[in-house]
């Protein structure tokens, strides 16, 4: 197998995939106890994909598991901390379990600029993030 966890919390697993050349955050289902402590959380995050040199891989996001909300407060902290997230990857890609949670997303991508594929369905992300990869056989 050519996946390694490279960091684990309570909220997000980050597995690399050298040969795909994909790095998959996958969003646990544990909702955040408190705004406050988001800085901290995304800190560490962004610590662990900063150590990959996060160019040479395309980021594949899973969040069906996340726990909707979308109040105000919440909207605007992930949008100041989601660089730390998303930021300077080659690709986008983010796998979403519902309509709603996609319509979120695109709200999101719209804010940040950031092109991205959405979907529920994970071969379509995983054939959109590797089509300018040279995969050895």
């Amino acid at each position: 197998m050519s996946t390694r966890q490279i960091f684990q919390d309570e909220y997000f697993t980050v597995l690399v995939d050298e040969r795909l050349g994909i790095v998959r955050t996958v969003r646990s289902e544990k909702p955040f106890d408190s705004l406050g402590e988001l800085d901290g959380i995304f800190a560490r995050l962004g610590a662990a994909l900063d150590a990959l040199g996060r160019s040479r891989y395309g980021l594949l996001a899973d969040l069906r598991a996340t726990p909707g909300r979308n109040d105000p407060q919440f909207e605007a902290a992930l949008e100041r901390l989601r660089p730390m997230w998303v930021g300077g990857f080659r690709k986008h890609g983010v796998l979403v379990r519902t309509t709603v949670g996609l319509m979120q997303i695109q709200r999101h991508a719209r804010r940040d600029g950031v092109e991205r594929l959405i979907s529920k369905d994970e071969d379509e992300l995983l054939k959109y993030l590797t089509a300018d990869v040279q995969v050895p056989r």
